[in-house]
């Protein structure tokens, strides 16, 4: 997994997804399975963020399931924004600026996931 990990999201690289982490999961999978899952987590995304959902319950629900799979899978940025949307959902706070993050998030770990696939 020689492809380069990190996008410019601000002035700061903001890795896409743990380097390390996603070659332990290799190592534990193998390759054709873990890039089934990459597959998987993938169509979760697109499913739930292509068209975000506008109710803040249902929002909070797309947001948690992708907490938990983009995180185990080695997406931790997609996973964190994921996260504080969730919460922002919970306490009724204003969500937008939350989801722009994770639609960024989600957009480059989608074009990561397309590049680790094609490898």
């Amino acid at each position: 997994m020689n492809e380069d990990c990190r996008r410019h999201a601000d002035p700061l690289e903001t890795p896409i997804f743990d380097r390390e982490m996603l070659a332990e999961l290799e190592l534990l999978f193998g390759r054709q399975r873990l890039m089934e899952l990459l597959g998987v987590l993938d169509h979760e995304i697109a499913i739930r963020l292509d068209t975000p959902a506008t109710e803040p319950s249902q929002l909070a629900r797309d947001a948690h399931i992708l907490v938990s799979s983009s995180g185990a899978l080695a997406f931790l940025t997609l996973s964190d924004a994921c996260s504080a949307l969730e919460q922002a959902c919970v306490r009724g706070e204003e969500v937008s600026l939350r989801l722009d993050s994770v639609v960024l998030a989600a957009r480059h770990a989608r074009d990561a996931i397309a590049t680790l696939r094609a490898a």
